[in-house]
């Protein structure tokens, strides 16, 4: 009987756990804010209020509101509408719309593009990765040798460096660029390494990383990774095109992605959160990041922030 109670009990608590985590979890934004200027604030549950100074995905549930000099552009992610936001106002993120509480709001109107169905689909995925997984172990026995790199990304002169994750204080690396290994000293602070790509041809290159402990070989991948170096054309091309999208971090970081910039396109997210320590609804797609590029233990401490930050607002 004991056993039976002690695996009902399990079940439940799993059954819990997952409504939970599940319960947390966010949708995709509704709509956007950009085009801002003088003072606007947001909050997430009308008493703390945060400044607004950059372009801003806004989620169910958030308030906005504008000072004396306050404005800014709305654009509704489902249907790609946009309505402008007058000074002294305050709206209410409804689960698809924006909802005028006081103040001037413009009707919709029409604009030229919708970037939902993306937005829908990279946070899904992001979602995934958002869980935290307990570990039984603590201290120097956490160190592990097994370092994987992603297996294919870009690099350009303007954003010219490889990642990977740093295994333990006490390692160094061997990174082996077509065939030529380079040695990577140990970076005992550091939370992850990073190594310049730099006088190599443009097109494709294998690479990989060995793992060192004083200077003996303890973790060498089967099989290698590839990157490919953009010519100068294509980095002035991609330069110019992101500069169309102003301060829109997911515009920025969804296009270095699809350009295979997976790096660049975690130091956009890096240096946004660094900026907006407190925009944690968005922290999914930074999470994301550090998964694609196989940084488990910064993947593993963003989620744990996350969930936390989750844990504070339900």
């Amino acid at each position: 009987m004991n056993n039976i109670s002690v695996g009902i009990g399990m079940l439940l608590v799993a059954v819990l756990l997952g409504v939970s985590q599940s319960a947390l979890s966010k949708a995709p934004p509704v709509a956007k804010l950009e085009q801002v200027e003088g003072k606007i604030e947001y909050s997430r549950n009308g008493t703390r209020w945060v400044p607004v100074r950059r372009t801003k995905y806004l989620f169910e549930g958030y308030l906005i509101r504008t000072g004396n000099d306050g404005s800014g552009k709305l654009i509704n992610q489902a249907s790609g509408e946009s309505q402008e936001l007058g000074k002294n106002s305050e709206i209410e993120i409804k689960a698809d719309s924006v909802f005028l509480i006081s103040g001037n709001l413009t009707p919709p109107k029409e604009e030229s593009t919708s970037i939902f169905e993306s937005l829908i689909n990279k946070f899904a995925k992001a979602q995934r990765y958002t869980t935290v997984r307990r570990s039984v172990t603590t201290g120097e026995d956490d160190c592990d040798n097994k370092v994987r790199t992603i297996r294919q990304v870009a690099v350009s002169g303007s954003h010219p460096d490889l990642v990977w994750r740093n295994a333990c204080p006490e390692y160094s690396y061997r990174l082996v660029i077509d065939g030529n290994a380079v040695e990577v000293a140990a970076q005992s602070t550091s939370e992850m390494i990073r190594f310049s790509v730099k006088d190599l041809e443009p097109g494709e290159h294998t690479y990989k990383v060995e793992v060192l402990d004083k200077g003996d070989i303890v973790y060498s991948p089967r099989k290698e990774s590839a990157f490919v170096v953009l010519d100068g054309n294509a980095d002035q091309e991609l330069t110019q095109t992101l500069s169309m999208f102003g301060d829109d971090v997911f515009m920025h970081a969804n296009l270095l992605e699809e350009r295979g910039m997976h790096v660049a396109a975690m130091d956009a997210y890096r240096d946004y959160f660094h900026e907006n320590p407190d925009d944690n609804d968005m922290r999914p797609l930074l999470i994301q990041s550090y998964q694609d590029l196989k940084l488990s233990n910064l993947r593993e401490s963003e989620a744990r922030l996350y969930n936390a930050a989750l844990e504070e607002d339900f």
